[in-house]
């Protein structure tokens, strides 16, 4: 027998037993890959109105040095170790279209563009979502074949159809369902999602990954909370929330969130003056978090700031810088509501050189055309302090980020951080609260629609009780 022929007997039985642990997986328990079969889907009365879902992203939460599974180059028995980076960068659209694709043939309405042609119908489309839905790759076990054609010749002549990869893989999912309209993460769950590829696919792992998470979404919409929350607005049990605390939940706080807040006011002023308006910009203050800072303002002289709520976000304690930069102090968030967009902080010591003038509210709405004033940090902190000028353009009652409130339009010029600080009338009277630029060009400019919540409507939701004189 010669030596040729030798070599060709003992390809062949290479290549045979390596199909039979990896390129015939279906045969094969090589690996134990734990498997996922699709669920039933649930039934819904054909007249249903789904709440729109906009499926955002998905990040790798694997832990740091996991193994999931094994590589083998050239479908051989040599194997290479994955770990919780064997499937970074999925592209966002390709798994954007799995999550339509499975939801919508259960009948759930997903937010996507694939049938927008116009930039515009893009920015309509996004905003009709109510819910957020969000994943995080938690779980994965793997046993995949990689074979290029590159590799070997004989190889790629003599199988075609191992071209490319295949294999076996299972995820688990963990899903966060956010409420755009209440600013609030109301449920989650995990799914796991499986497939099983017999025959070389030149996807690669991406196409592989992507079957196993329509998998995965497909069976989220068969959880049963999920469904009802989206299909009849019925919330779901708290069940869900014993692995997933609150934040801030436990740690010790100074005050009671539920304690009552009652504010003095102050006689309104009725002339317009220039130290009335000093003195409000000395009453607004700077607030530091660990993700960068924002505008605020004192009411009363007991310490309540009050500012947006995601200039805080889930912080439960936050930097005050006042006025001039005479005091840096500690504040403690007492109440938020994200919908709204305000929240009360409250500071944890009182220095007894600290002084705060507190400035008169006003509750009804300046007249369109008046002139107001804001007052914040625009763009960097450097520029605290700063009063801006301009008139009331309109009242609204306007869909923001999915939320649709009252605000009083104004052409003051409010850039980034200065989010938070008050809005004067002319006479210096607190009258709201910046929210936001409805438009803005760049970091450095805005187009002069600038929105601000009522002053009312703050004290409203966040259980202010204003005593006035």
């Amino acid at each position: 027998m010669t030596t040729h022929l030798l070599k060709n007997i003992m390809l062949h039985n290479i290549m045979f037993l390596s199909l039979l642990c990896v390129g015939l997986t279906g045969m094969s328990g090589c690996t134990t890959i734990p498997e996922t079969t699709y669920n039933e889907p649930l039934t819904q009365p054909e007249d249903s109105h789904p709440a729109p879902i906009r499926f955002t992203q998905l990040k790798n939460r694997l832990p740091l040095g996991a193994e999931i599974g094994y590589l083998r180059p050239n479908c051989t028995f040599l194997k290479k170790t994955l770990g919780r980076n064997a499937f970074r960068g999925m592209k966002t659209q390709d798994l954007e279209d799995a999550v339509s694709e499975m939801l919508e043939m259960q009948g759930y309405d997903i937010v996507d563009t694939l049938n927008t042609v116009l930039e515009e119908e893009e920015d309509d489309e996004y905003l009709r979502a109510e819910y957020r839905l969000g994943a995080k790759l938690i779980g994965a076990k793997a046993d995949i074949c990689d074979h290029s054609s590159d590799d070997s010749l004989i190889m790629g002549s003599l199988f075609p159809d191992m071209q490319g990869t295949s294999g076996r893989l299972s995820i688990e999912i963990e899903w966060g369902l956010y409420d755009t309209l209440r600013r609030s993460v109301v449920y989650k769950t995990t799914t796991k999602g499986y497939t099983r590829q017999n025959w070389g696919n030149v996807g690669g792992r991406e196409f592989l990954f992507n079957e196993a998470f329509a998998m995965a979404a497909h069976n989220l919409g068969t959880n049963p909370q999920f469904h009802d929350l989206i299909f009849y607005g019925q919330k779901p049990d708290n069940s869900w929330r014993k692995n997933n605390k609150a934040p801030n939940e436990g740690r010790p706080r100074k005050f009671d969130p539920q304690e009552d807040v009652n504010i003095k006011n102050l006689p309104l002023w009725t002339k317009q003056k220039q130290a009335n308006i000093k003195q409000a910009a000395d009453n607004a203050v700077l607030i530091q978090t660990g993700n960068g800072y924002g505008s605020g303002f004192f009411i009363g002289k007991n310490g309540y700031i009050l500012t947006n709520s995601h200039v805080v976000g889930d912080a439960l304690r936050v930097r005050i810088v006042t006025a001039h930069k005479k005091e840096k102090l500690t504040a403690e968030v007492l109440r938020s509501h994200k919908g709204r967009d305000v929240a009360l902080l409250r500071l944890e010591n009182m220095p007894e050189d600290l002084e705060i003038n507190p400035v008169p509210i006003k509750v009804a709405w300046p007249k369109v055309s008046e002139d107001i004033y804001a007052v914040g940090a625009p763009a960097r902190y450097k520029m605290q302090d700063s009063i801006t000028k301009g008139i009331v353009s309109a009242h609204r009652h306007l869909k923001v980020e999915a939320l649709v409130a009252n605000y009083i339009q104004g052409d003051v010029r409010t850039i980034k951080d200065s989010n938070g600080g008050p809005l004067l009338d002319g006479n210096g009277n607190i009258v709201g609260i910046t929210k936001s630029a409805l438009y803005q060009f760049d970091s450095e400019s805005d187009s002069g629609l600038n929105l601000f919540i009522p002053i009312g409507e703050a004290l409203d939701y966040l259980h202010i009780d204003l005593i006035e004189p």
